[in-house]
């Protein structure tokens, strides 16, 4: 079984690599990316889904991404939401491309 592709995105290199980590535990293949990616590196490694890490990069366009995504911030943390929250959103936008 192919496992689940998740590119995390952002420009708080903190909340990328938090937010990279605990996909790494739940068994994604995760693609952390630090910035603007280009379109090519977001085709290359093929994404299924998106998270897009707040504060993202000032001139990024959102017309980029194909592939459902999701926004997370450390805001979220810190109001309650721990990371398992984000985990039922990835589940879930999974379960919408089967």
């Amino acid at each position: 079984m192919e496992r689940q592709r998740i590119m995390v995105i952002g420009s708080n290199v903190t909340t990328v690599q938090r937010v990279s980590s605990y996909c790494l535990k739940k068994s994604l293949e995760v693609f952390p990316y630090y910035g603007i990616p280009i379109v090519d590196d977001i085709t290359l490694f093929a994404p299924h889904v998106v998270v897009l890490c707040l504060p993202i990069p000032e001139n990024f366009q959102l017309s980029q991404i194909h592939q459902p995504y999701i926004f997370w911030s450390e805001q979220k943390i810190s109001e309650g939401q721990g990371l398992e929250e984000l985990y039922i959103c990835v589940q879930k936008a999974l379960k919408t491309l089967n």
